[in-house]
């Protein structure tokens, strides 16, 4: 019996379908899976590592300024002028290097009366930055300043410092680096692995933080010779290391 001419087109379909979902098969999402990757050589574990030293400062750094307040702005300027002159002359024969003294600010600026409207007067100001390396003698020196600068002198205050901190910064470094060693082993062993090499270093070094004295007003100091304490500074040293594992 003759296969009905109806039935032909359908069986011409069906490769095509098969053919079709078998494309669909390879693009659906999820089914194609990538390997896993193993991680390249340098990579590790990144750990910080903290050091600190402590080191005696060597140098006091002292901000000493003049100011003289007149009806006028050029006779306030002259005043001021004259003092920070007398200021000058005393830190040379204190043997204090010029390139320890350096002018931070200068400035002339109006006085007002009662009503807070009304100018009275002009002040002029000088302002200077002193390093005083012989720390023996630092409060003598300040003292000497206050006066041959008279009642126009104003110390702002002072901080001793730690300038040559090349000692203490190897000393912290090392104890960073041993700190970051410690957690890096351990981390390695919680993973069943071991420290390679150091892949790399990053260093962070924060220098040693004055050590304020600050004057309670701001204003003149009586005293000839003044009482200070240098303290102790502290030098931090921070480093992030990274080393492979095997």
């Amino acid at each position: 019996m003759p296969v009905p001419r109806t039935v032909r087109p359908l069986l011409a379909v069906v490769p095509i379908v098969g053919i079709v979902a078998a494309l669909a098969l390879l693009v659906r999402p999820g089914v194609v899976r990538a390997e896993p990757v193993e991680p390249p050589p340098a990579a590790g574990v990144q750990v910080d590592g903290v050091g600190t030293a402590i080191g005696t400062p060597d140098v006091l750094r002292a901000t000493v300024g003049v100011e003289t307040t007149a009806e006028a702005v050029a006779e306030a300027l002259e005043g001021t002028d004259a003092a920070a002159r007398r200021v000058l002359d005393a830190l040379r024969a204190e043997d204090v290097a010029e390139a320890d003294v350096q002018t931070v600010g200068m400035s002339i600026y109006p006085t007002y009366g009662e009503d807070g409207q009304r100018i009275t007067g002009y002040t002029a100001r000088h302002d200077l930055e002193v390093t005083l390396r012989d720390l023996a003698r630092a409060g003598e020196v300040i003292g000497v300043l206050t006066e041959v600068g008279g009642n126009a002198v104003r110390l702002q205050g002072v901080a001793y410092a730690l300038e040559d901190d090349a000692a203490q910064q190897e000393e912290a470094r090392a104890e960073a680096f041993a700190a970051a060693r410690v957690k890096a082993e351990q981390l390695a062993a919680l993973t069943g692995r071991e420290l390679g090499d150091v892949v790399e270093v990053r260093e962070q070094t924060t220098p040693s933080a004055p050590m304020p004295f600050a004057v309670a007003d701001a204003g003149r100091v009586e005293a000839m010779s003044v009482a200070l304490a240098p303290g102790s500074a502290t030098v931090t040293v921070t480093v992030q290391v990274r080393w492979s594992l095997r």
